[in-house]
C-alpha cells in the first residue's frame, strides 16, 4: 500500500502535466486563430477604408486657374499663366502648394493616365473597383509637344487626393506600377476586372481671369469646365 502512493501520486502529477499540455496547446490555438481573424478583419478594414477614399472621390478634381495672358515678343505666341491645383469635394485646395505654368497658346491640355473598370464592379460598387482612378501626368499648350509639358503627379508616386489620409492600396499601387503592361495586355487588365486603361488629354480653350474645373466621373470620362464666377 506505502509502495503504491509514490507511483499513484507519480501519475496523478503527469495527468495533471498532460492535462495543462493540453490546456496550453488549446490556448494557442485559440490565440493563433484569434490573431488570424484580428489580421483578416484589419485586412477588411483597411480595404473599407480605400473603397470610401474612393468613393467620396468619385470624382477626382483640380481646377485650372488663368492668372495672366500676355503675347511673346520674340515668338508673338500667346502665353497662359496658368495656377493648377487639386481640390476635394468642398472646392477646398488639397494641398497649400500651387503650381504655376506658362503654357504656349490659349488652348489648355491635362494629360492623364486613366484605368476604367468593368461596369460590374461600378454597380455593385465593388470596394476596390467602384470607381475609374486616374493620376496627373503632364499639362501643356496646343503649341507645345505632350513630351515639352510640364509634370504634375511625379513618375511613381501615389495621386495625391486617394493618398491623403493613408496609403492608397496593394492594388491601386499594382495599376500605376504595370499601367502600360496593363494597357497593352488585355488578358492582364480583365484579370483585375479593368476594361480599358490608357492616357487621355481633356482641354479646353482658356480665358484670363477664368478658373477652370477638371472632374473624373467614375466611368472614366472627363468633363473640364469653367467654374460661375461666385466658385472661382
Amino acid at each position: 500500500m506505502l509502495y503504491n502512493q509514490p507511483h499513484e501520486k507519480l501519475a496523478k502529477i503527469e495527468q495533471q502535466l498532460e492535462k495543462a499540455h493540453l490546456d496550453l496547446t488549446n490556448r494557442n490555438e485559440r490565440i493563433a486563430k484569434l490573431n488570424s481573424n484580428l489580421e483578416d478583419k484589419t485586412a477588411e478594414l483597411e480595404k473599407t477604408k480605400t473603397a470610401l477614399r474612393l468613393l467620396k472621390l468619385s470624382h477626382r478634381i483640380a481646377r485650372l486657374k488663368v492668372l495672366d495672358q500676355q503675347t511673346d515678343p520674340e515668338s508673338q505666341k500667346l502665353i497662359s499663366i496658368i495656377e493648377f491645383f487639386e481640390v476635394n469635394r468642398e472646392g477646398a485646395p488639397i494641398d497649400t502648394q500651387r503650381q504655376k505654368f506658362e503654357i504656349e497658346g490659349d488652348r489648355v491640355y491635362v494629360e492623364c493616365l486613366v484605368a476604367k473598370f468593368e461596369d460590374q464592379y461600378i454597380e455593385a460598387a465593388d470596394l476596390d473597383r467602384a470607381t475609374a482612378i486616374c493620376s496627373f501626368q503632364r499639362i501643356f499648350g496646343e503649341h507645345q509637344k505632350p513630351s515639352e509639358g510640364y509634370e504634375l503627379d511625379k513618375v511613381g508616386s501615389s495621386p495625391t487626393s486617394y493618398a491623403r489620409g493613408g496609403n492608397i492600396s496593394a492594388f491601386e499601387q499594382k495599376i500605376w506600377d504595370d499601367f502600360w503592361e496593363i494597357a497593352s495586355d488585355r488578358e492582364k487588365a480583365a484579370q483585375i476586372g479593368i476594361r480599358a486603361a490608357h492616357a487621355d488629354a481633356p482641354s479646353t480653350q482658356v480665358h484670363k481671369g477664368v478658373t477652370y474645373e477638371l472632374e473624373l466621373r467614375a466611368t472614366g470620362g472627363f468633363d473640364l469646365v469653367p467654374l460661375p464666377m461666385h466658385d472661382k
